[in-house]
């Protein structure tokens, strides 16, 4: 096959233009990749010399694929993946790292991030046991303080009670209407919160210890919903929107597992439609080889697994008293 220019693409425009595409700007890439701006531009401006085609269309709020773009893409991360499956192969016969890493989180980290990372992560390091173990943020803390896992993904959102567990901030995740793809408010780019305002509003969390999802961020801008209905799995949630209930309030992970086609997920405005995830370990415990190799990998696949749906570094949240 011949190029434009004679020369195949570098692998770092390669890497720029698949950053692009999934975080939807060019900012955002650039901060995923810990690169300037101008220097993520040029990238694409010299891939798409090279393959003599516009490959992204800029808009002012994000930019959109051409069609020259949409055939390149998946090629382009095949590349991608083959170089890094490479990587990975001669990096497994090369590992010194063994034993077990026990790793918590809430479903929807569980889902979106966890699930891909326990595959990749099992394919570098063959010679560490992996047990994962799915709570709510209190029944994370805890299983952190009592020993019984090496980390914890969870917000920041529920009271800590255990002094001896410190978090560090890992990203922000967008907090979302559910509603059917019906309703005047799945139209909305970003929704006003204030719709919410005596309405039906069904979020997840404890029915049983009384704590709800998001309602602290309701009352701090005085929206009153006519009631809230709580339930433990974001599956409900969905399920209760789909059957006209209510509107339903999930975080962006969980929405991308359990929203289907007949039911939408909305943005909210930031930054208080934000909520702060932080992962949590034992304060008393230096993180054994197998933890901080996991905890390594999350903090570098993470901002891919969870783009547009997420933000990573340097992001402003303000975060709901418990």
């Amino acid at each position: 096959m011949a190029w434009a220019t004679g020369e195949p693409p570098a692998i770092v425009w390669l890497v720029s233009f698949v950053a692009v595409v999934e975080h939807g700007t060019f900012t955002a890439a650039a901060q995923s990749l810990n690169r300037a701006q101008p220097r993520v531009s040029a990238h694409i401006a010299a891939l798409e010399r090279q393959l003599g085609s516009a490959l992204l269309v800029r808009r002012p709020r994000r930019v959109e694929l051409t069609s020259a773009g949409a055939a390149y893409l998946p090629h382009a991360r095949a590349v991608l993946r083959e170089l890094r499956g490479g990587t990975d192969a001669v990096s497994a016969l090369t590992s010194t790292v063994q034993g077990r890493v026990a790793v918590g989180g809430y479903p929807g980290v569980m889902a979106v991030v966890i699930a891909p990372l326990v595959r990749r992560f099992g394919g570098l390091y063959p010679g560490v046991a992996i047990e994962l173990r799915e709570a709510d943020p209190a029944g994370l803390e805890a299983l952190v303080a009592a020993g019984e896992i090496d980390l914890a993904v969870r917000t920041v959102d529920v009271p800590q009670r255990h002094h001896n567990v410190p978090s560090t901030p890992l990203f922000a995740e967008r907090i979302q209407l559910i509603v059917t793809d019906d309703h005047p408010l799945a139209r909305a780019g970003v929704a006003d919160p204030a719709a919410l305002a005596g309405r039906t509003v069904i979020v997840s969390g404890d029915p049983l210890s009384g704590w709800s999802d998001y309602r602290e961020r309701l009352d701090r801008i005085g929206v009153e919903p006519r009631q809230v209905i709580t339930v433990s799995e974001p599956t409900t949630v969905v399920a209760l929107v789909r059957e006209g209930l209510g509107i339903g309030l999930l975080g962006a992970l969980a929405a991308k597992v359990t929203v289907s086609d007949d039911t939408t997920a909305v943005d909210l405005p930031e930054p208080l439609w934000l909520r702060q995830i932080s992962v949590y370990r034992l304060a008393t415990n230096e993180p054994t080889p197998a933890a901080a190799a996991f905890l390594e990998l999350l903090t570098e696949e993470g901002p891919v697994l969870t783009a547009g749906r997420a933000v990573w570094g340097g992001s402003s949240v303000t975060d709901a008293p418990g």
